[in-house]
């Protein structure tokens, strides 16, 4: 495999969890699937206007980073409302509950969220449904 991975987000194959299409869109843009990384994985993530994540608290060791590419949007983490816009970084600490409002009803909220390598099975609800429809974490759009 070479060094070094280049990946153009806008070519990778789009996947959603059955029955949130609606709410969410993720891109996987680098993991161990397509660069054979075992210490990161770069996801993009679109959350539709006016949609919300129901959230979730991922487990010991799979602290998260988001980085906001544009929108705004509510961070609930654990008992604290956070607002983010673009250029916002937010630390995700593992067994923080954190769930995602889109503040505007026109425009979606973008982010990229940053995770230590890849999960274990039940530590990412949208990775694990995306592992098994596709068979891997990521495709490229023909």
């Amino acid at each position: 495999m070479p060094k070094g991975t280049v990946v153009k987000a806008d070519k990778v194959m789009p996947f959603s969890p059955p029955g949130a299409e609606d709410i969410y869109v993720s891109r996987m843009l680098l993991d161990k699937d397509n660069c054979g990384s075992e210490g990161l994985q770069v996801n993009h993530g679109v959350v539709k206007p006016g949609r919300s994540l129901p959230g979730a608290a991922h487990p010991v060791p799979y602290d998260e980073i988001y980085y906001v590419l544009s929108g705004e949007a509510s961070l609930r983490m654990d008992d604290v409302d956070y607002d983010l816009e673009p250029g916002s970084v937010v630390f995700i600490p593992a067994d923080t509950f954190h769930a995602l409002t889109n503040k505007s009803q026109t425009e979606e909220f973008v982010i990229l969220t940053i995770w230590p390598g890849t999960p274990e099975p039940g530590a990412n609800e949208v990775y694990d449904t995306r592992k098994e429809a596709w068979g891997t974490s990521y495709r490229e759009i023909d």
